[in-house]
């Protein structure tokens, strides 16, 4: 049983001096977002995504294996006489759509609807936002994270008319890497 005990430390320092070490580990990116107000069709935000522009992105572009995690965060305020439900949508592209229908069309949904009753401010927490992504959003933002780094997101109301503001907004993303 004694030369056993050496072989794993062995075997170890082998694959060290061959250059064969493994490391691994997680990083968060958080992107403050404009404090905005989006109105039914009349003021439709977008926001230009560059992950390039973070340096851990930059710096594990190359090794990165998975979106580990992710949330939209802020405080939402519903200016709308009813209840709405907010929406985050991705394009891949730079685009410049005006209206609700078009990125509803054109665009993929990644997140929501958050609920926001009327007059009310809600502030979306992790584990809320967390669970509003879809799975066809979580897969577009693999895509740009392991592609070229860069989307263009819009926030829209689910409801035929909306007015809601949104302030502290961030995106977080929580990726993992492997070399």
């Amino acid at each position: 049983m004694k030369a056993n005990k050496w072989i794993v430390p062995a075997l170890v320092l082998m694959l060290a001096a061959a250059g064969c070490i493994l490391v691994s580990g997680q990083f968060l990116i958080d992107f403050d977002l404009p404090n905005f107000q989006a109105q039914t069709n009349s003021s439709i935000v977008a926001e230009d995504i560059d992950l390039n522009t973070e340096s851990d992105y930059k710096d594990h572009k190359d090794d990165l294996q998975d979106l580990v995690d992710l949330a939209v965060l802020g405080k939402f305020t519903n200016h709308s006489g009813g209840a709405i439900g907010v929406e985050v949508w991705m394009t891949p592209t730079t685009t410049n759509y005006t209206n609700s229908t078009d990125i509803s069309n054109h665009a993929t949904k990644v997140w929501g609807p958050f609920v926001v009753l009327a007059g009310a401010t809600k502030t979306v927490d992790w584990n809320e936002s967390a669970s509003l992504f879809t799975k066809s959003g979580k897969q577009l933002l693999i895509q740009e994270i392991k592609g070229d780094g860069q989307f263009q997101l819009y926030a829209i109301g689910n409801t035929t008319t909306y007015d809601f503001s949104v302030s502290n907004g961030v995106l977080a993303l929580v990726l993992d890497f492997a070399k």
